[in-house]
């Protein structure tokens, strides 16, 4: 049975209060069954948004129109890509559209011959239902895959990331512009996409959003082609399983009554070697022939065996008595020269016998001894074989029995039950973990479910791994110098480093440059903060320091802690600097604010009143109008007025042990968590603690600071000696 697709879509009609513009193309392709489908969305704002959709349609055309019946799928979708790439950067900087790359969500793709290739920017729902044993369905959200490869879409190649996968029976792909697991239950969606056909299931889908909505999807669905109805009604005889399987027996019967049976063979190698001593034998039936050489055979059989037995026991009572003989000097020269003797004798006596012996005797002796051996070699590799194919049967009994608590955990997922979904995980590790990899491939089954279990388990934990994020500048090429804090300032990305200096990062050149400054009483930067186009930071003189990067200027002010306390942290807000005073003096566990006079600040005072936390491993502290003060532990306090009110964050897997900064803003809904030591930044939100995301990657080693520009939807991160841009794809 040959697999086949089968498509449909849904576009909304176009209406003037909807705020986006949305584009949803299905075309076959030419020659190979299969389709070439885009699905695109852009804010309305955008009038020049129909340039734009023209450009795809024309590649989606010519791909489809041009494909082949002995193209091959890959080659063809990257040379599309390249194509298409090209092209709309060469009309962007034609001023064909004024479209920034971050507004626009798009997704390409070609699916044919149980393969399918997709690529795509920005934000769209693309779901992947691959269908299990027992019509199980596993849920793939192939969007989060786009965004975690693609830091930032730039139109010089806005289609950066190649997605592939194999098609099988069953299973579906939707793509839609709405968030349809937030709309539908995940119950009802896979109902729907897995039971009712492509066009059917859009139309059903359509039902669960309110009139008027802007909705775009497209849905494929894999299929095993159908036998002709007449063979459904009435099963064929000829293809039952039940005459098969009489088919089978019957089969075997007859070529075993054509098989050469072993005593067959044995018998009549055996007939050529017998005297033909009477008419009677010659006349005699083939089964009484072959029985007489059976019993000579057998007989000839046990005179060998009683020969040996006879011999051992003679060889061992010459034994005893030749090893007694050489207990003494005397006897034991005399016992060597009667053991040789006799050995020899033996041995003429024997190789005399053996000549004495007919041919025919010769030929059955040496047929027997072959005989013997055969036997107990064929009992040695059965028995062997028996061993390893029930080895075999428990180890792929040991990976099915995995494989479906991987799935288990899976559907746990889908149906929002993350306790049992960690449980099945740890159980499938431990399982892993006990399977033998006495071979390359149980090695290679091993680490491919050690795969499934960390790709599950990242979803489970909301990880999203950054393999290669976008190098900003380095501190390379400034020798002894290493990162220590980064702001944002008028769109401006800048950095303060061990040499007391400020450094511009160079978004085009992707470079740091150092900034002429004066130095005066300023100390090494450890925490910056920005609010109105003021920064000050503080630094290890102890105290603050203000950079003014206009004038490029870096000075001290008169803001120092007392003698015996320690800062942690400090942040503008409302023309106040609060600072994070965790232990020390009589402030200890405090929170210091400072308000602006004419001149300067004034002595400061203690702004918590009432809290029941102890803040003596606090270690960085933001301002919205509450106050969130982080504990080194990953535990975040929240303060009101003053006083300390309930707020908890969800639970984090793997906990946080070693969190050092946080950030949150008046305007933004959520709060960041930076821990270097797991190579991550966290994201919650700041209404209800959720947690959202976070961001990893091995290249974040030695991570010291961070700035969020929600604004462009980019994270830029700062380590020892480098910095980075990341795609805020939780925004």
């Amino acid at each position: 049975m040959e697999l086949y697709l089968k498509a449909g879509q849904y576009l909304e009609p176009p209406q003037p209060k909807h705020k986006t513009r949305s584009l949803s193309t299905i075309l076959p392709l030419q020659g190979r069954d299969g389709y070439v489908f885009v699905l695109v969305s852009v804010d309305r704002k955008y009038e020049d948004a129909q340039v734009f959709f023209a450009h795809l349609e024309e590649h989606a055309q010519r791909l489809a129109g041009s494909f082949g019946k002995t193209a091959n799928a890959q080659h063809r979708f990257e040379q599309f890509l390249r194509a298409m790439n090209e092209q709309l950067a060469e009309e962007v900087r034609a001023g064909a559209w004024n479209i920034p790359i971050n507004d626009i969500s798009a997704i390409v793709g070609i699916a044919s011959d149980r393969q399918m290739y997709l690529s795509g920017t920005g934000e769209l729902t693309a779901l992947f239902l691959h269908r299990k044993p027992q019509n199980r369905y596993q849920v793939y959200n192939l969007s989060r895959s786009i965004h975690t490869e693609q830091a930032l879409p730039t139109w010089e190649k806005a289609f950066a990331v190649v997605l592939d996968g194999d098609l099988h029976p069953g299973d579906v792909f939707c793509l839609a512009n709405q968030d349809l697991q937030r709309a539908i239950s995940s119950d009802d969606l896979l109902s729907i996409l897995t039971t009712l056909p492509p066009t059917g299931s859009a139309e059903k889908i359509r039902q669960y959003f309110p009139h008027m909505t802007d909705l775009a999807m497209i849905v494929l669905q894999s299929q095993l082609q159908d036998f002709p109805a007449e063979y459904a009604e009435a099963p064929l005889s000829e293809l039952s399983v039940g005459q098969f399987g009489q088919t089978e027996e019957e089969t075997a019967r007859l070529l075993e009554d054509q098989r050469p049976h072993l005593r067959t063979l044995l018998g009549g190698a055996l007939q050529k070697w017998l005297p033909k001593k009477s008419s009677l034998q010659t006349s005699a039936s083939p089964r009484s022939k072959l029985s007489s050489v059976l019993k000579f055979l057998l007989k000839i059989t046990k005179s060998i065996l009683s020969v040996l037995w006879k011999f051992s026991l003679v060889f061992g009572a010459w034994s005893g008595k030749t090893i007694s003989s050489m207990k003494t000097k005397d006897t034991r020269k005399q016992g060597l020269n009667e053991a040789k003797t006799k050995v020899t004798q033996s041995v003429k006596n024997v190789r005399s016998r053996m000549n004495a012996l007919p041919a025919t005797s010769k030929y059955l002796a040496v047929a027997a001894l072959a005989v013997v051996l055969i036997f107990i070699l064929s009992v040695s590799v059965l028995s062997r074989s028996k061993t390893l194919s029930a080895s075999e049967e428990a180890y792929a009994s040991e990976v099915q029995l995995i494989e479906e608590k991987i799935d288990q955990a899976s559907g746990a997922i889908i149906y929002k039950d993350e306790a049992q979904a960690r449980d099945l995980y740890a159980q499938a590790s431990q399982a892993v973990d006990a399977l033998s990899v006495d071979s390359e491939s149980r090695t290679e089954t091993a680490n491919r479910l050690r795969a499934e279990i960390q790709s599950g388990l990242d979803e489970l934990r909301h990880v999203v791994h950054i393999p290669e994020p976008p190098v900003l500048g380095t501190f390379a090429s400034h020798e002894g110098i290493f990162g220590r804090s980064l702001f944002l300032q008028n769109g401006s990305l800048y950095a303060l480093a061990t040499d007391r200096q400020l450094y511009q990062v160079n978004l085009s050149e992707k470079s740091l440059l150092k900034l002429t400054t004066t130095e005066g009483t300023v100390g090494v930067a450890i925490q910056a903060s920005v609010e109105d186009g003021r920064v000050f930071y503080l630094d290890d003189r102890p105290g603050i320091s203000s950079a003014d990067s206009t004038n490029n200027i870096l000075s001290g002010t008169e803001l120092a802690p007392d003698a015996g306390a320690q800062w942690a942290d400090l942040f503008l807000f409302a023309n106040r600097v609060y600072v994070l005073q965790p232990a020390g003096g009589e402030n200890d566990g405090q929170i210091i604010r400072f308000s602006p006079t004419g001149v300067g600040f004034d002595q400061g005072s203690n702004w918590i009143q009432s809290k029941s936390t102890s803040l003596s491993d606090a270690t960085a502290l933001a301002v919205d109008g509450t106050i969130f003060v982080l504990k080194r532990n990953g535990q975040i306090v929240r303060f009101v007025s003053g006083s300390e009110v309930g707020w908890s964050a969800d639970v984090v897997d793997p906990p946080l042990s070693n969190a050092t900064d946080i950030w949150t803003h008046v305007d933004s809904n959520f709060v960041y968590v930076l821990e270097p030591a797991g190579l991550r930044l966290l994201v919650f939100e700041k209404a209800t603690g959720s947690f959202k995301v976070q961001y990893r990657s091995e290249q974040f080693s030695g991570l010291v600071d961070f700035a969020v520009d929600e604004a462009n939807k980019t994270i830029y991160l700062l380590t020892e000696t480098h910095v980075y841009s990341i795609s805020a794809s939780h925004l």
